[in-house]
């Protein structure tokens, strides 16, 4: 096996289209422009790239670059992606037809293309579908196809796509194995055009991952999850394209040997081990893809270096998101999150610390004060205005009415000076008036009395007050050191944990 390296000029933007064709001329060396690595197979004019372009043989070139020919190819669609979402949608000169043993579908448009295949738009017995052809004759190909689709046949799990049919198409107009599956509205890129708001992010993450570990319960390992390759209905996402995927020995139906200089993927979201010729690549290498996903559905960039775009400098309020992408964007396989179930756990837990974190912040910034005495009845006595005798009933109207809790301050105001039988006690008070009875001669000294009375029931109740206060704020603070104390040993016990 020979390995060289190509260089792709800045007149190919790679992020708009994908070279499919190099032609071998010659022996080759490393190019002097590029980062595409290329594999090739002895005296074989037959190649594969790293970003799974379809390499052969062709005419209709465009660029040389010592001992090699390249054609530059349409942008690509995502596949299966619903055709009313892409204005690069192709239609056919005319339906065609391709059958299965059980049924016939009608295609009339492309909807994407990759280095594999080709998919198609179409109609079949029960509505709208997607068809991908296989186009490559790899036997490597043919036999990774064979294994998806048997993988494929057996999911039920909503978040994982369904293959409903398949079979080889051979009407001249389209040749190779296929296999066909419902067709979705849309797909993660297209929905990431857009901001996405972090509740709903995380909303759709969730069941991106009840995807993935489907999948990984069953011992497959998709190695090339990208938002290309999360298709949605509305916000419902389903995991597809498992070309590359590595399953376990009882779901394989075609022994395909992954060989050591091969690198399977697209870079972008890539793990260090599968950009490394020959390194084991695990289900943690899908951790790493989803850690990327994340950060870009909430920040729109995939996080790259060490300065990254974090998710707590725009929203800061799911800045503990930021610890579950760092954790599984770590470079050794072996630091990762080992399943989706430990993220599931990693980003509950982080959650937690940042609410308790944030609890405790806000209990160490509370300043327990005395409250405040605001009642006008504490402040300033009510005054007498009128007063009016009757039938030995002597009533009294203040400017204001009084409650209960200045009327027992009137009631043991201490020392005062009454009449015998006529002490504050003895008034009976309804609103802004007080009634007592009283005989004529005494009504007048009465009223003085009453009146040396009520500043000093103010008094007594602004002191009472004021004590109820203080107990209060005597009660708060303890309470807030309890918190406090909790808050901390629950911040010490949550951090410690290990899942």
């Amino acid at each position: 096996m020979s390995v060289s390296r190509l260089r792709i000029s800045n007149s190919v933007n790679f992020d708009d289209s994908t070279v499919t064709k190099i032609q071998h001329t010659g022996s080759t060396t490393d190019a002097d422009l590029g980062t595409v690595a290329v594999t090739g197979s002895g005296t074989q004019s037959s190649y594969e790239t790293d970003e799974g372009g379809r390499l052969s043989e062709g005419p209709g070139l465009e660029k040389r670059a010592r001992g090699f020919v390249l054609e530059k190819a349409p942008a690509r669609v995502p596949a299966f992606a619903h055709p009313r979402e892409h204005g690069v949608m192709q239609k056919l000169k005319k339906p065609t037809a391709i059958e299965t043993a059980f049924t016939t579908y009608t295609l009339t448009d492309i909807l994407g293309e990759g280095g594999a295949g080709r998919v198609y738009g179409g109609t079949g017995p029960d509505g709208p579908v997607a068809v991908k052809v296989l186009c490559s004759v790899s036997s490597d190909k043919r036999r990774r196809f064979k294994n998806e689709i048997a993988f494929l046949m057996r999911n039920r799990h909503l978040n994982i796509v369904t293959v409903t049919d398949y079979g080889v198409a051979s009407n001249g107009t389209i040749e190779g194995p296929f296999y066909v599956m419902r067709r979705y509205d849309s797909h993660l890129r297209e929905l990431m055009r857009a901001p996405i708001a972090p509740e709903d992010a995380l909303s759709i993450f969730s069941k991106i991952l009840d995807g993935v570990e489907a999948a990984h319960m069953q011992g497959v390992t998709h190695r090339d999850l990208k938002p290309e390759n999360i298709l949605l209905d509305r916000k419902t996402p389903a995991i597809a394209d498992f070309g590359v995927a590595s399953f376990t020995a009882d779901l394989i139906v075609t022994s395909v040997e992954t060989l050591p200089a091969q690198r399977l993927a697209n870079f972008q979201y890539a793990a260090p081990e599968q950009r490394v010729a020959g390194r084991p690549v695990g289900q943690t290498a899908d951790l790493y893809a989803l850690g990327m996903i994340l950060n870009e559905m909430i920040t729109g960039h995939a996080p790259h270096g060490t300065e990254y775009a974090r998710i707590g400098a725009k929203h800061p309020q799911y800045e503990y998101v930021d610890r579950a992408v760092a954790q599984c964007l770590r470079q050794e396989s072996t630091e990762r999150p080992r399943s989706v179930g430990e993220l599931r756990a990693l980003l509950a837990k982080y959650h937690t610390e940042f609410q308790t974190e944030q609890r405790l912040g806000m209990l160490k910034d509370t300043v327990v004060k005395a409250g405040e005495i605001d009642d006008p009845l504490a402040l300033e006595p009510p005054k007498l205005v009128a007063a009016d005798w009757d039938n030995n009933t002597l009533t009294l109207t203040l400017d204001r009415p009084v409650h209960k809790a200045w009327i027992d301050g009137l009631n043991n105001v201490g020392n005062f000076t009454s009449l015998v039988g006529l002490e504050p006690h003895r008034f009976q008070f309804s609103g802004n008036t007080a009634r007592v009875n009283v005989q004529g001669s005494a009504a007048q000294m009465t009223i003085d009395y009453f009146k040396d009375w009520l500043p000093k029931a103010t008094q007594t109740y602004k002191q009472r007050l004021q004590a109820l206060h203080h107990q209060q704020m005597v009660e708060r603070q303890e309470k807030l050191n309890r918190e406090r104390r909790a808050e901390q040993e629950r911040l010490k016990v949550i951090s410690g944990l290990r899942v």
